[in-house]
């Protein structure tokens, strides 16, 4: 059994002689978990490799793995690389998200010490400080299920409980006298018991609560007023309907993909979080913020803070889209997009911290891919169905005239969606 860290960590200098593990470049490294949403593995390994995090503050954590887990493992004869690693960094946190994902732990399973050991094509999973002789019993399982979650996390005294899962249903306590194979028994016929559950209320409203939101965010003052005045200035200087519906199709599709990157960094962020609920509970509350800071905009406008785009904005934008080009188009769709985050991007963060803290990496970015098709659903109905010059005039003037109205409106429905997030969906 061979024993490595990953990365520089003094603190483990007491676990006896290690050997470093070559380390990634952080770009690479990043751009590996984040979007392929996995730590680097083998494809095939013969040798299997057992991870185990946790953080430098933690000083009990060293003692316990040379003490109690790696005798564990030696007892029964484990024979594979034990790699350690500090989740305080960022690349221990990503390789603990790409693990958590591919076993599919969930995100509100927090602890101070997790271990990931391969077990005859099962994986063991362990939280807090498992007593050796739990970890020894688990090991020698002829039929482990194919994932086993125990967590004891009791760090001092005589621990009294420990709980088991196999990823169905939910954790069951025992006393820590119980023997693993009993309590596994007791697991399985309460699950057996039981009809198979429904989703959950909170899975259940995430796909049409990203879809609101995503048509919400779309249907901000912000989104909308540079897309009807770039078609009135095409249609103006008599742009044929094909080069018009040819720019704004261009002009969509660069703020679609600006805010889908966006998003993707929103939801990295979201690795160096320890609580991802407590996350998206704060990304709903910043969405009630900026509620009401559109409810000031529309009955105090002359008071500070405003949620617009930038002055500097307005005028580059007013520059290239007199330009009418399909360069100065994508330019304008990209500072747009850019340049509007901060007037309707509360929305985009709540979903994206919910998302962080409800679905998988990759059911996540699905799920952005949706909520951005909503948020220039929109747009792409204003490209369409505004067919000439006279309408595109009138719709502007339009929203220019309501404008305090629509902010009105837009930040009921955002105060609105920050209380149905904090009550019903996270």
């Amino acid at each position: 059994m061979r024993l490595r860290y990953a990365g520089d960590s003094p603190y483990l200098g007491g676990m006896g002689r290690v050997s470093t593990v070559r380390k990634l470049a952080p770009g690479a490294f990043l751009l590996a978990v984040f979007l392929l949403a996995g730590y680097p593995h083998a494809v095939a390994q013969e040798i299997p490799q057992s991870h185990v995090f946790f953080g430098s503050t933690c000083d009990d954590c060293p003692p316990y793995v040379k003490d109690v887990f790696l005798p564990a493992l030696a007892a029964q004869g484990w024979q594979g690389k034990v790699l350690i690693h500090d989740f305080m960094t960022p690349e221990g946190r990503g390789a603990l998200l790409a693990e958590a994902t591919r076993v599919g732990l969930p995100r509100e399973a927090s602890s101070y010490w997790f271990a990931f050991v391969p077990l005859r094509g099962a994986t063991l999973v362990l939280l807090g400080h498992p007593p050796r002789g739990l970890i020894e019993q688990a090991l020698s399982l002829q039929r482990a299920p194919v994932r086993l979650y125990i967590n004891q996390p009791q760090m001092h005294g005589e621990p009294s409980t420990y709980q088991i899962w196999t990823f169905q249903g939910e954790p069951m306590e025992f006393p820590i006298t119980t023997p693993l194979r009993e309590a596994l028994a007791r697991l399985e016929q309460r699950d057996a018991s039981k009809p198979v559950s429904s989703p959950s209320r909170s899975s259940t409203l995430l796909l049409p609560t990203v879809l609101a939101a995503g048509l919400l965010d779309g249907l901000n003052p912000c989104a909308f007023a540079v897309i009807l005045l770039l078609l009135a200035f095409l249609f103006t200087i008599r742009k044929p309907r094909l080069e018009v519906l040819k720019l704004g199709g261009a002009y969509i599709s660069v703020i679609f993909l600006v805010y889908l990157l966006i998003g993707l960094g929103l939801l990295r962020l979201t690795v160096f979080s320890r609580d991802a609920h407590l996350l998206a509970k704060l990304g709903a509350g910043l969405v009630i913020l900026l509620g009401l800071v559109n409810l000031k905009d529309s009955f105090f406008p002359n008071l500070p803070v405003h949620l617009s785009m930038p002055a500097f904005a307005h005028v580059w934008v007013d520059r290239l889209l007199r330009r009418a080009t399909l360069p100065a188009t994508l330019l304008v769709g990209a500072l747009v997009g850019l340049c509007t985050f901060p007037c309707a991007g509360g929305v985009y963060v709540s979903i994206t911290t919910l998302l962080a803290a409800k679905a998988t990496q990759a059911k996540a970015v699905g799920y952005l891919v949706l909520y951005n098709l909503m948020f220039v659903a929109p747009l792409v109905a204003i490209v369409l169905f505004v067919g000439n010059r006279i309408t595109a005039k009138t719709w502007a003037m339009w929203e220019r005239t309501h404008a305090r109205a629509l902010r009105l409106w837009y930040g009921v429905a955002m105060i609105a969606l920050g209380l149905v997030l904090l009550g019903w969906v996270i």
